[in-house]
């Protein structure tokens, strides 16, 4: 790690006022688990100063604005369990350690759901509704609230929540939304729950640091353009549309630019993706001045769960046409995802899907996508992302290989489809076109 020089005028604190300032610091308190605590010493003056970064400066006023900015909506969505209201208390939306605690286990559903769905599943519900009674009644609500939730979870047991709820604003001084943490004050199997959290967090930060990198390639890869043109085309009959697994809304806006009437539904759950993606149809309304956000709408969930959003009726059930863009191999049980989507068509509707196979060479895949950006001369701009989107696919070989030809077809007609197709190569060899009909 290089070392920048000190701007004049600016002097850092001496070795003795950082000793004096650790001597002053308490000790430390942790928790581990519901019933061990443990007291330990700070570590010697020596061994705070080789931390990364101490001999560095920090950054500048206007660089700080920039990282806040971008930090701060992400910072939500990779803590702690946590959750955001609408004014009559429904879930407008919640964060990943929150889906793997609580609403995941509980079926909770954005929108519909209340947060007396959660509350009645407390050990100490019948105390929250009576303080609920007197510390929220219409028209006095505070800014701020903080209470003990108790919660008995199946796969974690005993977990105790310190709740900080706090009212949001918006641009008019109105309330927009309730964001409500939830501190684990105490949890029987707290090593589970924090294991089952990262790896969660791991999955949607990949898929995150994916969309960004890989996004910034397939604009300027004619072969993905050439693949959602195919596809998109197939539907060309289709007025009502899902565009399940979305990502970054590339096909969401291929769907909607190829025809005026097109009414489109778009199913995402990360939330990186779904914010790049309402950005990308913004800037094309702009563009093409066109109403686009009329004629879509935009569900933040997970595709495998669309039985329980049509029963819920956020999701209608008839549906003419659907399409999945490289996304069947991420799904944990491809079976069950394709089956739902079945249950959203009309008899007749029409599934298009792209998907790698057994056979796909990624590297000849990345080959391709290197020579198209090296002729358009954008590829040492675009070096970075893609070295990193290179890397990211190979560490997902597995994955991206796991399904024969034979066993994604097999998928498709158990789920209630009848192939209409041989399947068709595009995207440089490195995947394969299936069209299905709804029987």
């Amino acid at each position: 790690m290089s070392k920048r020089p000190v701007a004049k005028n600016q002097s850092r604190h001496s070795a003795t006022s950082r000793s004096r300032a650790s001597s002053a610091r308490p000790r430390i308190r942790t928790i581990v688990n519901s019933n061990t605590t443990r007291v330990s010493s700070p570590p010697p003056i020596e061994s705070i100063r080789e931390l990364p970064g101490m001999d560095e400066e920090p950054v500048g006023p206007d660089d700080s604005w920039r990282r806040i900015a971008v930090a701060r909506s992400q910072a939500f969505d990779h803590g702690g369990p946590a959750y955001l209201l609408d004014d009559n208390y429904f879930f407008l939306d919640w964060n990943t350690a929150f889906d793997v605690l609580v609403a995941g286990p509980l079926g909770l559903k954005r929108i519909q759901s209340h947060a007396g769905d959660f509350v009645a599943e407390l050990k100490n519900a019948a105390e929250v509704v009576e303080r609920s009674r007197q510390v929220f009644a219409r028209g006095r609500a505070p800014q701020l609230d903080q209470e003990k939730l108790i919660f008995d979870s199946k796969p974690y047991g005993h977990i105790e929540f310190d709740k900080l709820a706090i009212q949001v604003y918006d641009p008019n001084v109105e309330l927009a939304a309730w964001a409500v943490y939830l501190n684990i004050s105490r949890a029987d199997q707290a090593t589970a729950i924090w294991k089952d959290i990262g790896l969660r967090l791991e999955k949607e930060l990949h898929w995150a640091r994916y969309a960004l990198s890989y996004d910034r390639l397939l604009l300027e890869f004619d072969d993905y353009g050439e693949l959602l043109s195919n596809i998109v085309g197939r539907l060309k009959d289709c007025r009502r549309c899902l565009d399940l697994g979305s990502g970054t809304g590339n096909g969401t806006l291929a769907l909607l630019q190829s025809w005026h009437e097109r009414e489109v539904w778009a199913v995402e759950s990360n939330h990186s993706m779904v914010v790049q993606s309402v950005d990308k149809i913004a800037r094309a309304e702009r563009k093409d001045l066109r109403n686009y956000f009329g004629r879509l709408r935009i569900l933040k969930e997970d595709i495998q769960r669309l039985d329980e959003l049509v029963k819920a009726n956020l999701l209608p059930g008839d549906f003419d046409g659907a399409m999945l863009c490289n996304v069947l191999y991420t799904l944990d049980d491809p079976g069950r995802g394709l089956k739902a989507i079945a249950r959203c068509l009309r008899p007749g509707g029409r599934l298009v899907l792209s998907t790698p196979h057994s056979t796909t060479d990624v590297g000849a895949l990345f080959e391709r996508m290197r020579d198209v950006l090296e002729q358009r001369g954008v590829f040492d701009k675009l070096r970075p992302f893609y070295e990193d989107a290179k890397q990211r696919n190979l560490d997902m070989i597995e994955k991206i290989q796991s399904d024969s030809v034979a066993k994604i077809e097999a998928y498709v007609t158990s789920a209630g489809f009848r192939l209409a197709n041989q399947p068709v190569p595009a995207y440089a060899d490195a995947v394969l076109i299936f069209e299905a009909v709804k029987r």
